[in-house]
């Protein structure tokens, strides 16, 4: 008899439900954790695909505008240094190098991460507007001509694993101007 009573005590106790919402919590707690941090690196990822998108822009303009004639009839190299000293001529006639150093000192992201395509014949193609190569084949950056820059920018996902990174590029096609 004594052992029945024992017995109903610990079923009375399995059944009670003191401490459930403590359990419950603690499951649901990492949950919502996990699930506002994806939220958050997904619109840290959209910023980032329209800053890249922006870049590519900033970069096709900064070579539009420095085109074969830009400095006049002399041909004067840009120059431009490396971020964080961005430094560059006045009035000169843009490179590859002088269009990659000006897209990573648009700061916002981190620099070492956002490159262009460099391809002298990438950047240039040689085109008119309309596809032919009347006029821009000898110097491709003349006026009038097409010049394309494409922005890559690599994104961690998830921060300090490598392996989670997404590649993400952008591309801006302008005719050169000057």
């Amino acid at each position: 008899m004594k052992r029945e009573i024992e017995m109903q005590k610990w079923f009375s106790l399995a059944r009670e439900e003191h401490g459930s919402a403590l359990v419950e919590f603690a499951v649901t707690v990492p949950l919502l954790i996990f699930l506002l941090f994806a939220v958050l690196q997904g619109m840290f990822a959209m910023y980032v695909y329209h800053y890249t998108a922006w870049a590519a822009q900033q970069g096709a303009r900064f070579a539009m505008v420095r085109g074969h004639t830009a400095s006049g009839t002399i041909a004067t190299p840009c120059g431009t240094s490396a971020p964080p000293n961005f430094t560059m001529a006045f009035d000169c006639e843009a490179a590859s190098g002088d269009i990659q150093n000006y897209v990573q000192s648009l700061g916002a992201i981190n620099p070492s991460n956002l490159t262009i395509n460099t391809s002298n014949t990438y950047i240039w193609p040689g085109k008119n507007p309309d596809g032919t190569t009347t006029g821009c084949t000898a110097p491709t950056n003349s006026k009038g001509c097409l010049v394309k820059v494409t922005a890559n920018y690599t994104f961690d996902v998830i921060p300090l694993l490598p392996f989670t990174a997404l590649r993400m590029s952008a591309t801006s096609e302008k005719v050169i101007a000057q």
